[in-house]
């Protein structure tokens, strides 16, 4: 197969069946399904053998018990046969041209070793938005170090749930997902180590709609931890590599996070937290900006 679909599952039964329909609808089918259900017993098994004849290939693993994003997703690569590895997950619906135009871009360009593209956020009823911006407004990534910073001091800029990677490039360099980030924070730590050791790009389409209801649940809506881990994440990765960052790009990326957290929060809650960084940061307009974006918001 020229393609392994990875799809790591987490109770995934009631948003399942959608993400495997518009994985068989895509255009290019030269692709092997490999899932995983990660120490769960609801119907995901049921759901993905019900769907055992509309793949070319479809295997399926299993953790006995939890184990975790990161090592199902080093489980689940390490049991693919595919030069290209796409990533996929239980919740988003892909359009059917996804695969193709990653495919395309990887088979024209040997110097890219990962693709992703725009993804867009669905509440329901109704698209939010898109991501991330720079692809949104046509431009395009920047290359190892700068790339490396770009993500590092503004947070993951790479859509996580339609990465597409050559597998020879995993292999040959010693990555894997560690598990030492909870959450969304596993993809995150991948994208900046892979930015510099392989190209990195970004295809102008919309290629996943991200499922972002408000009854949803998923790890990722458990915001004290994801909040943890990214603290944590910057300060590992500021010791491991200060040639590359200075302590201006770390103080630049806690700001980010903090400006991040104020913005998770509502009512006179907000209003206090920003008005206080917005004084121990005078010189950063973010806070001011976001303060005054959502004062308009709610008042005009």
């Amino acid at each position: 197969m020229k393609v392994s679909v990875i799809l790591p599952i987490y109770n995934g039964e009631k948003t399942l069946k959608e993400t495997l329909d518009s994985l068989t609808n895509q255009t290019f089918q030269d692709f092997e399904l490999v899932a995983c259900i990660d120490g769960t017993n609801d119907d995901s098994e049921n759901i993905l053998k019900s769907y055992k004849e509309r793949f070319a290939k479809l295997s399926i693993l299993r953790n006995e018990r939890n184990l975790g994003l990161g090592p199902t997703m080093n489980k689940l690569i390490s049991n693919s046969e595919g030069d290209y590895i796409a990533v996929s997950e239980q919740d988003d619906y892909y359009y059917p041209n996804r695969l193709q135009l990653q495919v395309n871009i990887l088979n024209r360009n040997k110097d890219i070793g990962l693709v992703s593209g725009i993804a867009e956020f669905w509440n329901g009823e109704k698209v939010t938005s898109k991501f991330p911006g720079i692809l949104v407004h046509k431009g395009q990534y920047p290359e190892r170090e700068e790339m490396f910073l770009l993500n590092y001091r503004n947070q993951i800029k790479v859509v996580n749930s339609c990465m597409m990677f050559r597998k020879s490039v995993h292999i040959d360099n010693g990555l894997y997902f560690t598990k030492h980030h909870p959450s969304i924070s596993v993809d995150w730590t991948y994208v900046l180590r892979f930015s510099l050791i392989s190209k990195i790009y970004g295809i102008h389409d919309v290629l996943v709609r991200l499922d972002r209801r408000p009854n949803r649940t998923s790890v990722t809506t458990f915001q004290d931890r994801k909040f943890a881990a990214t603290r944590e994440l910057l300060r590992s990765f500021a010791y491991e590599y200060p040639e590359i960052i200075s302590k201006k790009d770390y103080k630049y990326a806690l700001r980010t996070q903090i400006s991040m957290e104020v913005n998770h929060l509502s009512g006179i809650s907000f209003i206090l937290s920003s008005l206080k960084n917005i004084i121990i940061f005078p010189r950063d307009e973010r806070f001011r900006a976001s303060f005054i974006k959502r004062i308009k918001r709610k008042f005009v």
